[in-house]
């Protein structure tokens, strides 16, 4: 072979390496705008991505997600390995995590599930198996089903099925609803 030759395949096999490095270690997330007015055209796949929704040009909700597929068929968002944050009117922040999720694009609404944990800015923890969150005219409603626990400071509460907003300010709670005060 040429020296020509050689230099050819030296610069195609660092370019590949190139390539398949960035593939793999990745680089910037991916941001992905959702809300009524986006469609999703094809379905796909995307690797650690960051979700997230305005209204009136502010945020409502960020999601760092693991895994995202898109169903263009339902024009829904399937997430795997969700962290993220939601806002509150009041200027507040909720961490929350989760196991999964969809998005359903059309409502700007949402479900997690597995494993499902929020915590307020003031310390309040919510964890649940399954969150629907749904955006409404006045108030964004959050309602939780399975195990839910809810404690702030030495105040718990549990039950099968709650509903709050975000702002966590009155929460109501059904089936086996318990209330414990002061850690008793």
């Amino acid at each position: 072979m040429n020296k020509k030759m050689l230099i050819a395949i030296g610069a195609a096999l660092l370019f590949a390496v190139g390539v398949v490095s960035w593939l793999i270690f990745g680089g910037k997330a991916v941001r992905v705008p959702v809300g009524k007015d986006t469609t999703l055209q094809i379905a796909a796949t995307m690797k650690n991505s960051v979700i997230s929704r305005e209204s009136e040009g502010k945020k409502l909700w960020e999601f760092k997600v693991g895994e995202t597929q898109a169903d263009k068929n339902k024009n829904n968002l399937i997430l795997k390995g969700i962290n993220g944050k939601l806002y509150q009117k009041d200027g507040g922040l909720i961490e929350v995590s989760a196991d999964k999720g969809i998005i359903v694009n059309s409502k700007n609404d949402f479900t997690l599930e597995g494993n499902v944990k929020a915590v307020d800015s003031k310390g309040t923890v919510f964890t649940c198996d399954k969150i629907n969150y749904k955006q409404d005219k006045n108030e964004n409603v959050i309602t939780a089903t399975g195990h839910v626990v809810m404690t702030k400071g030495e105040n718990k509460a549990s039950a099968d099925w709650a509903s709050t907003t975000t702002a966590f300010e009155v929460v109501k709670m059904k089936g086996n609803a318990k209330v414990e005060k002061g850690g008793n």
